[in-house]
């Protein structure tokens, strides 16, 4: 069972300051010299999904030495959905850690039975959220001496949530980290005729309600053309690439459609578009023998991070909406 709603994907940032901290060694923190990290988590939400309760426990990572080093975050619980936008608060901000590499980080959850822990709202009230593992990943990092690392997780709920016997799951496969020096964020402005085609196309797929759910995918650059775009499920067809983000799409008040994907590593893309998203199961392959396809090629595109990170590109979907976004802009 998917639950779908038209949502805008902006990205956000889920921070909160790391109270104190602690590590199995602490004689040996204290020989090399420090560096300081910061950690976010963003989302992108998925459609259907009113409310998504996280409760974190604490950050732990090893260093190359194999010292385990635990940051408590004290049950920290908030409304992943409450922070939509390019927007940050901090979670874990400017800690103090020994200089070196470090492997194996995580953040640990309350993993959710409904009542207590991590948590999903939607139409049908509150469910259980529990989280492969009991955990979030972070990516391996290095801390130079005297300088400050800043880290963004991202989490794709469409292609990481699925809902299994009254009670939502949250996998690894949609989430990522990145350093926020080499990452940038994607708006895109999408042509109002793809949406009115792609719904008369398939008007006989309409789902109960009569709302299509349009979403944008976001391919690597080894697919070059839309026969190589898959679906979402866990193990794409020979021969197709499943997508590395997935996005719902809006209208703003004007009328235009668009959406945006945050926290892209800086490289070279290409944005495939649907109006068939409620056909589409994060796990099935829905595309080999299914209803579901990629309705359109919207082309290449490169994330670029500007001086800093973060820059924001816009990419035109067919004619675009008429380009009330700002930033750089690529045709498709």
């Amino acid at each position: 069972m998917k639950t779908n709603t038209a949502l805008l994907l902006l990205s956000s940032l889920l921070l909160v300051s790391a109270c104190g901290s602690d590590s199995s060694d602490p004689e040996k923190e204290t020989v090399l010299p420090t560096a300081k990290l910061s950690l976010a988590i963003s989302d992108s939400p998925m459609s259907g999904v009113s409310r998504l309760g996280m409760v974190l426990n604490e950050l732990v990572m090893t260093d190359a030495a194999g010292v385990v080093h635990r940051h408590d975050l004290q049950d920290m619980t908030f409304n992943l959905l409450d922070y939509q936008g390019m927007d940050s608060h901090m979670v874990v901000s400017g800690i103090d850690l020994p200089q070196g590499d470090y492997h194996d980080a995580y953040i640990t959850v309350h993993q959710g039975d409904g009542n207590q822990g991590c948590y999903i709202e939607d139409g049908q009230g509150r469910h259980g959220l529990h989280v492969t593992d009991g955990h979030l990943p972070v990516r391996d990092f290095e801390l130079v001496a005297g300088q400050h690392l800043s880290l963004t997780m991202e989490i794709d709920l469409y292609r990481g949530l699925s809902y299994h016997q009254g009670q939502y799951e949250l996998n690894h496969q949609g989430m990522w980290s990145v350093d926020n020096r080499y990452m940038g964020h994607l708006i895109g402005e999408v042509d109002p005729q793809w949406i009115a085609d792609c719904e008369t196309t398939y008007s006989g797929l309409v789902p109960t309600g009569g709302q299509f759910t349009h979403l944008a995918y976001l391919y690597p650059n080894t697919v070059t053309d839309i026969g190589q775009m898959a679906d979402m499920g866990t193990t794409p067809p020979s021969g197709l690439t499943a997508p590395s983000a997935v996005s719902p799409m809006m209208q703003d008040i004007n009328g235009n459609w668009h959406f945006a994907m945050g926290y892209l590593p800086a490289g070279e893309y290409r944005v495939g578009y649907t109006c068939l998203g409620h056909l589409d199961d994060p796990i099935a392959d829905d595309i080999s023998s299914g209803p579901f396809v990629i309705f359109k090629d919207s082309g290449s595109i490169s994330i670029e991070t500007g001086s800093q990170g973060g820059q924001q590109t816009v990419h035109e979907c067919g004619r675009g909406n008429g380009g009330h976004h700002g930033g750089g802009r690529h045709g498709g």
